[in-house]
C-alpha cells in the first residue's frame, strides 16, 4: 500500500490528486490517502445544490461547495473532521465497502470505540453515523472515498444542510443531531484530531 501524506486542506486540491492517483498515476498499489479540508460542503454527483444546501447559511460563513465525482449525500466537512480515500486498480464487477472499511474499524477498535458497519455505506457508534462512504469508478481504478465526524462542528453542519424529513421521520428519529455522532466523544482519553490521524 502507498500512503501519501497530504497537508494541504483545500478541498479542491485534494480532489484534483484523487483524480489524478485515479485517472492519470494509474500504480499497481493501493493508495490510500488521509485528508481534512476547511469548512466544506460535498454534494454528491446529482445532488441539488438547492435541496441539499442552506446556501444564504454557507455563504455568510464562507464555506466551500464542491461537487463529489461519487454519488451520496451532502456532507459538511471541517478541520475537526477526517476524510479518508483507498484508490486501487479495478478488479472485479459491483462494489464493495467492507473490504475498505474493515480497516478502519479495526483502527477504532484499537481506540476501545465500538463502531460497526451498518450493511450500507454508513459506519455507526451505538445506532448514531460518524462515517458516509462512497465508491466510483474512473478509467481502470476504483475509487473508495468515506468522511469521519472526529470532532466535527455539528451546530455548523446542521445549520449548512437540509435533510429530506421522510428520512428522520422514518426512523423515528427526532432531528439530525440525534443521529450522528462525532468518534471523539466515544474515546476514554480526550486527543487532537491531529493525534487520531497519527493513530489511525
Amino acid at each position: 500500500m502507498v500512503y501519501i501524506d497530504l497537508e494541504s486542506t483545500d478541498v479542491y486540491e485534494n480532489f484534483g490528486l484523487e483524480y489524478y492517483l485515479a485517472k492519470e498515476k494509474n500504480l499497481e498499489d493501493t493508495v490510500f490517502l488521509f485528508w481534512r479540508t476547511t469548512p466544506t460542503l460535498m454534494l454528491g454527483k446529482y445532488q441539488n445544490l438547492a435541496e441539499e444546501v442552506n446556501l444564504p447559511y454557507a455563504r455568510e460563513q464562507k464555506m466551500n461547495l464542491v461537487r463529489r465525482m461519487s454519488g451520496g449525500g451532502t456532507i459538511y466537512t471541517d478541520p475537526g473532521g477526517w476524510q479518508f480515500t483507498f484508490i486501487d486498480r479495478y478488479k472485479e464487477e459491483g462494489i464493495e465497502f467492507k473490504k475498505y472499511l474493515s480497516p478502519v474499524l479495526d483502527a477504532l477498535a484499537k481506540l476501545s470505540v465500538k463502531a460497526e458497519f451498518n450493511g450500507r455505506n454508513d459506519l455507526c457508534i451505538e445506532g448514531r453515523k460518524f462515517s458516509g462512504n462512497a465508491q466510483y469508478h474512473l478509467g481502470e481504478s476504483i475509487v473508495h472515498h468515506g468522511s469521519l465526524l472526529f470532532s466535527t462542528d455539528i451546530e455548523k453542519m446542521v445549520n449548512s444542510t437540509r435533510v429530506d424529513e421522510y428520512k428522520i421521520i422514518s426512523k423515528s428519529i427526532q432531528s439530525v443531531r440525534e443521529r450522528v455522532c462525532n468518534i471523539s466523544d466515544h474515546l476514554k482519553e480526550k486527543i487532537s484530531p491531529e493525534d487520531f490521524k497519527e493513530l489511525m
